[in-house]
């Protein structure tokens, strides 16, 4: 309830100055006033990450990420449209308009920050290697001196993460994290490089069959993505996720759908 009447608060601000000059809010292309005047939120998201997102049998995605999603669209008071993306397209679907938001476990950088602007992070999490149970190596250098062939997504954190810590590694693509742990669990690679949560959450479904190694990778700060140069879209983003934090809000859903609590949000290492 006090998430709702916080951004209902901003929300009255930012509605009142549409009405004095309508006009300009569409001249400027505002995505805030697109949303609200057309009454959906356009949403990237995944297709085949769980717990973060996935889409059944019947065509409805579903996970942590599309909640987050609902409870956005939810404190507009407008319907969520979801779009179903890849990892190298979180960047470009924002930069073309083809949605209003990306919510599919994108971890912010400087690097995406010159192309697409964050609200600030609703998870927290590091980069680990996810490696068979039977695997000889214990640690980041183990793995690295044995010259391991390492799964990794296109376009995501990984692609300069396991380089910088593992010079060694054959890095081997995948358009998707689903894709990466098919192959992990077939053999035809040795380890895959994602996020501390995902692989908490395959090592549960997957029992006896996977471990992580010791270290990190990388930090990583999921967020929120938006199109850059949109300052009152990203104002109203960033309320909406710093109260989801502080309202408990986050911590019910993460355990919902991880199915262990979510570690606070600062530096996990």
């Amino acid at each position: 309830m006090f998430l709702r009447r916080a951004f209902l608060g901003l929300l009255s601000g930012l509605a009142i100055a549409a009405t004095v000059s309508v006009p300009a809010f569409a001249e400027s292309g505002s995505v805030l006033q697109s949303i609200l005047s057309n009454g959906k939120l356009r949403v990237a998201v995944l297709g085949s990450l769980p717990p973060y997102a996935t889409v059944g049998a019947d065509g409805v995605p579903v996970g942590y990420d599309i909640e987050i999603a609902k409870k956005l669209a939810a404190a507009l008071k407008v319907d969520p449209e979801f779009v179903v993306t890849d990892i190298p397209s979180r960047v470009t679907s924002l930069q073309t308009g083809k949605v209003d938001v990306t919510i599919a476990d994108f971890t912010r950088n400087v690097e995406r920050s010159t192309s697409v602007a964050f609200s600030n992070p609703y998870v927290v999490t590091n980069m680990r290697l996810l490696v068979p149970a039977s695997a000889p190596y214990k640690t980041i250098d183990e793995a690295n001196a044995a010259k391991i062939r390492v799964a990794i997504s296109r376009g995501g954190t990984a692609e300069r993460a396991v380089p910088a810590h593992m010079p060694n590694a054959q890095l081997v693509r995948f358009n998707t994290q689903a894709d990466e742990l098919s192959a992990l669990l077939s053999g035809q690679v040795d380890a895959m490089a994602e996020d501390d949560f995902y692989n908490r959450k395959a090592i549960s479904d997957n029992a006896g069959k996977l471990r992580q190694v010791d270290g990190s990778l990388a930090r990583a700060e999921i967020a929120i993505g938006v199109p850059a140069g949109d300052a009152d879209w990203l104002r109203v983003v960033n309320l909406f996720v710093d109260q989801f934090n502080a309202s408990g809000d986050n911590k019910a859903l993460f355990k919902t759908w991880f199915g262990f609590d979510q570690p606070a949000l600062q530096a996990q290492y």
